[in-house]
């Protein structure tokens, strides 16, 4: 199978994660992250074997740590302020919009959500990711003068992932497969509570 795309970078901030439950996305917080060009993620498990009569006699794998890297093509300031704790005051008659960013900021839990691109035996599905609880450190930004080739500036940021707490197998993740882009797309706007026109 074939991975052919990636889309739809979406995020909200997590005000409380109660112990055993899926968290739940307060309508209106939602936002899309920027357009999306790279989700590397990596989840971690730690081997812990235990021996008997000088064998191996059970074995346990426990999720140690997971990281999501989100590399999009621009962000908005606001969308910078929530993700990573900045302080966002929007534009007026007599002021630019801005963002201030502070040493002690401290950026909150977010749920992610994206899908991607399938495709096998000719055909295409759609696969969406709903990761639970991350929190984000602010991009890595590259400024560079102009010259005779363009060079782009992206965002990336590197977040880390974390279980939930009493939940049933320390779930830090759900993925949906569906037959069309607007399933996968619907599913990603249930969770996250944003229109269909998002």
């Amino acid at each position: 199978m074939a991975m052919i795309g990636l889309k739809y970078p979406v995020a909200a901030p997590i005000e409380t994660y109660e112990y055993g439950k899926i968290p739940e996305v307060t309508s209106g917080t939602a936002f899309i992250i920027g357009k999306m060009i790279a989700a590397d993620k990596e989840v971690k498990f730690s081997n812990n074997p235990l021996y008997a009569d000088d064998e191996k006699a059970e074995d346990a794998l426990i999720f140690e740590e997971g990281t999501l890297k989100i590399s999009v093509d621009h962000m908005e300031l606001e969308a910078q302020a929530k993700m990573f704790g900045h302080t966002y005051t929007a534009a007026s008659e007599d002021a630019p919009e801005k963002v201030e960013k502070g040493g002690k900021d401290t950026a909150p839990y977010m749920a992610v959500g994206y899908y991607k691109t399938l495709f096998k035996n000719n055909v295409r599905s759609y696969e969406a990711t709903i990761i639970y609880k991350v929190k984000f450190a602010p991009p890595k930004e590259s400024a560079k003068t102009k010259e005779k080739s363009i060079s782009w500036g992206t965002y990336e940021s590197d977040g880390t992932i974390e279980t939930l707490s009493g939940v049933a197998n320390d779930t830090y993740e759900t993925t949906a497969r569906f037959a069309t882009e607007e399933a996968a797309k619907k599913f990603i706007n249930d969770f996250f509570k944003l229109a269909e026109t998002a």
